[in-house]
């Protein structure tokens, strides 16, 4: 037993091998027994990478006998006494013992019992006055003559000094092999099982990490070192967890072809096909029956590499996806969609795989795509469904149903780049002029269509429906959008919005015909409470990525029937509801469409920096070349907004940026026209902006949308008279008339009127006209169209000599006018200016703190850039632009009189938002 007193020395070179005791033991036992002259047979079994290698090779150094070993290798099985050459050569046995094995390896029909019997007798002699420990590992793979040999040996080996270790992976078919049935008769063969580690507390520092490798290794130690090699060698994680590495997936890998050869290929097409594959898909996928992939399965749980059947980590099943060349991943993934489809899975479940197939060249996978595209769509997943669209588009060879494919790429891909979903209509429109296309198909088009600036196509695609549909609701919605948003293409009889006095629609109607005859509604009628409940109740059903024909636009069109409805709250309310969840999904064409109108329901409410934030959003998200023809409503508000901050210079910035030519044909082009007319009133330019708003009046009364909700060009047309100072009897004619139209009601534009119809009367009848402009402006919550009606009354009392109620309006004025941020009307009611002659103003000229100078959003901003946050995390944290915040910055200089950040007051750490 020389040599076996270094017990622990032994053990601890198993590297991290622990809970051997037993095994160690059993194995001393029968050592002793063998070098006593009872010769021992122990077969080491145990799942693949248990460390059955290791515990031989270990006990057979430390035993202190002879020791020789042998390898078995799959590759090696044809080569006959290949195992037992290893055994006979490191013992320097005779010269005839050679010429024996090579003359037992020639024979075409094998070993002979004699051959066998003379091999046997000559390891016995070796052994008779040297014990000897021989080691054969992996013996299941053990060529057939050298597994003849073994048999024979074991059946004389009671009575040599020779302990035989046979070390064998554990697996079903293994024990019934010609060995284990001769193992069993033998009173003088032990089996030594190896098990996966029970636990590794003393392998890892934290308990916690100890507990996670357990749970990806399953005790397997070849598992739990490559994680022991991955802590070592890899990059702490940040959370402290548990690192996985190359090392582990290089050992999963590794027992995987170490196993029998069954195991690897049912591991693969587990690894394809997903947790929930039966084992009868496995078995056809692996080319194999269920018993096989059966036994595959217990060999895999059993070696620690499975738990209950699935990968125990994403990374293990990555591995074994990665351990597969291209082209074979391609083919299991083809091979996966051909089963499912074969047993007839839904098309979500076989669409996947053929996109990781990169295989779509079969007609049977045309409708699996376009009905996969149709799940994502309703799932709001757009480029997954754009995806699956593409690869049906490419698989489609029949004319008519690859043409209808491409018009739904171009409506499913302008949801998410209008711009791109324009660059396919090339290819669509010659197979709407084939005929290729179905009414529905060319009616859908006809939004992307004139959105891309393509009028002459979308006229030519509305005659070919006129002509083949008689009605429908897909019809009679397109209808009315045109009518609304592209009045000269639409027919004029039957879709004016005057016609749609007598039509109602019913709960059964779709999104888009509700929305658009709502808007319809209230432009042709004004402010009225039907359309505005027809319109909330597209907004209770809308999803910001709807998987109907229009997408997000019937929500939008429901949105602006609100806000032209002057129902500003409601419209701000669902705004951000929507805005959340686009956000949410990350859809960036409806933030854009919902951030624009957002943008406009602010500007309406005079909070001008919010207005300016919500559209420079809108043009971040999709720049101008998305916009298309729509483009006149985010640049509008930007223009405007700028224009009644004092911004002049951004404002003319601004216009400088191209607009397409439609656009002045569409009811976006009002926006624009009205917000350039209003830049060239505040720059002193009358008369340009006086054919603005004239040029806004003239369309919409000949398209029949004249109602001050959409843009008030009477209004302002009467401004341009009245600064210019040449026709006041103009002035006067177009504010009554305004005023006339309006009714009794109030309402935002009435109070704008009063306004200006005040500086058309005697000054002693101002005030009234005033005061009651002020009333309404309060009630409808325009804060920048009551500043102003406030510095007017404010000189309206100056004129009457009435200078403390002056003082005490225009305090109030520029109070207003400052949280609105409008600059420029700041400056013109600053207390030094607005003394009345020859009297003092009050004590009270300036707020005491400057930082109540600011407005909400720059004091936000700039307690955030107080401490230390930069421009970038502002805007992250605050959901706005980068640019945004830069202006912001930019007015908080100017306003607290500091050039750089570290001059920022510390009072401002009381104004950091809750998510600082």
């Amino acid at each position: 037993m020389t040599g076996m007193s270094d017990n622990g020395m032994t053990k601890a070179r198993l590297a991290g091998l622990i809970e051997r005791d037993d095994q160690w033991a059993t194995l001393e036992t029968l050592l002793t027994d063998s070098l006593s002259g009872s010769g021992r047979v122990a077969l080491l079994t145990g799942p693949v990478a248990s460390g059955k290698t290791e515990l031989l090779h270990a006990f057979g150094e430390a035993s202190g006998a002879g020791f020789v070993k042998a390898t078995c290798s799959a590759f090696e099985r044809d080569l006959p006494f290949g195992v037992a050459s290893q055994i006979f050569h490191p013992l320097d046995a005779p010269d005839e013992v050679g010429e024996l094995l090579d003359a037992a390896a020639r024979s075409a029909e094998g070993p002979t019992a004699r051959q066998l019997h003379a091999l046997c007798l000559a390891l016995l002699d070796l052994t008779a006055e040297t014990p000897l420990v021989i080691g054969i590992d992996d013996v299941q793979h053990a060529d057939s003559s050298s597994l003849h040999w073994l048999l024979y040996l074991i059946r004389r080996i009671g009575q040599a000094k020779v302990l035989l270790m046979l070390s064998e992976t554990a697996s079903p078919r293994a024990a019934h092999t010609a060995l284990h049935t001769e193992l069993l008769r033998h009173p003088h063969c032990r089996d030594v099982q190896l098990a996966p580690l029970g636990s590794l507390g003393e392998l890892f520092e934290a308990s916690a990490h100890a507990a996670d490798a357990m749970a990806l290794s399953g005790g397997n130690p070849l598992l739990v070192r490559s994680l022991l090699d991955d802590q070592r060698l890899c990059k702490p994680r940040d959370d402290g967890g548990l690192v996985i590495g190359p090392s582990y997936r290089r050992a999963l890998v590794s027992c995987l072809h170490r196993s029998d050869h069954h195991v690897l290929p049912v591991a693969r097409a587990l690894a394809v096909t997903g947790e929930q594959a039966t084992h009868e898909s496995l078995g056809r996928l692996a080319r194999t029956d269920t018993d096989t992939v059966a036994s595959a399965l217990d060999v895999m749980n059993e070696a620690g590499l499975l738990c209950d059947g699935w990968f125990r980590d994403p990374a293990a099943r990555g591995a074994v996806l990665d351990d597969l060349s291209t082209q074979d991943r391609k083919e299991m993934y083809l091979g996966a969609a051909l089963l499912l489809h074969d047993e007839g899975a839904p098309a979500t479940e076989v669409a996947p795989y053929l996109v990781m197939a990169d295989h779509s060249e079969n007609p049977w996978m045309v409708p699996v795509f376009v009905e996969a595209a149709e799940h994502a769509l309703r799932d709001e997943q757009i480029d997954t469904a754009l995806r699956y669209l593409e690869l049906a588009h490419r698989a489609c060879v029949e004319v008519h149903g690859r043409a209808a494919i491409a018009a739904k790429l171009v409506r499913v891909e302008w949801r998410v780049n209008p711009s791109a979903a324009g660059r396919r209509l090339g290819t669509v429109v010659p197979a709407m002029r084939a005929g290729q296309l179905s009414d529905r198909d060319v009616t859908s088009l006809v939004q992307p269509m004139l959105w891309n600036c393509q009028v002459d196509e979308a006229t030519e695609a509305m005659d070919r429906v006129r002509r083949t549909t008689t009605s429908s609701n897909g019809l009679r919605a397109m209808e009315l959008w045109l009518a609304c948003s592209h009045p000269t293409l639409a027919r004029r009889a039957t879709s004016t919005p005057e016609a749609v006095k007598t039509r109602t629609v019913s709960l059964t109607s779709g999104p888009m015909l509700k929305a658009v005859t709502a808007l319809a509604n209230v432009l042709t009628y004004g402010n009225n409470d039907a359309s505005a409940t027809d319109a909330e109740h597209v907004l209770q059903a809308a999803r910001p990525s709807d998987s109907g024909w229009w997408g997000p636009e019937s929500a939008m069109l429901a949105l602006q029937a609100l806000v032209y409805a002057d129902r500003l709250d409601v419209a701000a309310q669902w705004c951000d509801k929507l805005l959340d969840e686009a956000r949410t999904k990350n859809l960036a064409v409806a933030r854009a469409f919902f951030s624009c109108v957002r943008a406009e329901v602010s500007l309406r409410r005079g909070d001008l920096t919010t207005a300016f934030e919500h559209a420079q959003n809108a043009l971040d998200l999709m720049p101008a070349g998305g916009w298309g023809v729509a483009l006149g409503m985010p640049l509008g508000i930007l223009i405007n907004a700028a224009t009644k901050m004092g911004r002049h210079e951004d404002a003319a910035s601004f216009l400088e940026q191209p607009v397409p030519e439609a656009m002045f044909q569409s009811r976006y082009g009002l926006h624009y026209l009205y917000a350039r007319g209003h830049h060239y009133l505040a720059t002193s330019r009358h008369y340009a902006a006086l054919a603005d708003f004239l040029s806004c009046g003239e369309l919409m009364t000949s398209w029949g949308v004249d109602q001050p909700g959409v843009v008030p060009w009477r209004t302002s047309a009467a401004e341009a008279w009245l600064l210019h100072g040449a026709n006041r009897d103009e002035a006067k004619r177009l504010i009554n008339e305004q005023l006339a139209r309006l009714g009794p009601d109030a309402s935002r534009t009435r109070g704008v009127a009063l306004r200006l119809l005040a500086a058309t009367n005697q000054p002693h009848n101002r005030p009234q006209l005033l005061q009651d402009a002020v009333v309404i402006l309060e009630e409808y919550g325009d804060q920048y169209e009551l500043a102003r009606a406030l510095a007017d009354l404010s000189k309206a009392h100056q004129a009457l000599r009435e200078h403390r109620r002056a003082w005490t309006v225009a305090r109030r004025a520029w109070h207003v006018a400052n949280v609105c941020d409008a600059a420029e009307l700041c400056e013109e009611l600053l207390p030094s200016r607005g003394k009345a002659d020859g009297e003092d103003a009050p004590a009270e000229e300036k707020p005491a703190d400057p930082i109540a100078t600011l407005t909400d959003a720059e004091r936000r901003v700039a307690a955030l850039a107080a401490v230390g946050y930069t421009n970038r995390e502002i805007a992250s944290k605050l959901y706005i632009t980068p640019s945004t915040i830069e202006q912001h910055l930019t007015r908080v200089y100017r306003k607290l009189n500091v050039k750089y950040r570290k001059d920022l007051p510390a009072d401002l750490h009381s104004y950091l938002p809750s998510t600082a």
